[in-house]
């Protein structure tokens, strides 16, 4: 399962980043969620969603192979991994990464967004 973006209806409501922190740390703080919501204000206008595309190359990292299902049930990874990522979509704070665990399955950033800006695809 991947989360698949549309940032032509993505309002930038931030609803997604409240509940990724809520839900996984019992706190509304969005500097601590898997996803946030890039605006691009001096050119097109545009929210995008920010987020890990579940890509195989975070598992190879250091010529490590490690196993999918191990990493990406973890929602913090090691500081390291954010450098790696070509698509710069880990936030880190205070020296962790945080990432889409997909919320076993069910992701709740989904659930609120009512535009339809992010969408689950299998």
């Amino acid at each position: 399962m991947k989360i698949k973006v549309d940032q032509a209806k993505c309002s930038g409501c931030h609803l997604c980043e409240t509940v990724c922190s809520l839900f996984h740390l019992g706190t509304i703080n969005t500097e601590k969620s898997a996803i946030h919501i890039h605006k691009d204000d001096l050119d097109t206008s545009l929210n995008t969603p920010i987020l890990c595309r579940q890509c195989n190359e975070m598992n190879r990292l250091n010529g490590e192979r490690v196993t999918e299902a191990q990493e990406r049930k973890k929602f913090f990874w090691k500081k390291t991994r954010a450098e790696h990522c070509t698509f710069h979509a880990l936030s880190v704070l205070g020296g962790k990464a945080f990432h889409c665990d997909l919320w076993g399955g069910k992701p709740q950033c989904v659930k609120v967004c009512t535009p339809g800006a992010i969408q689950t695809i299998k």
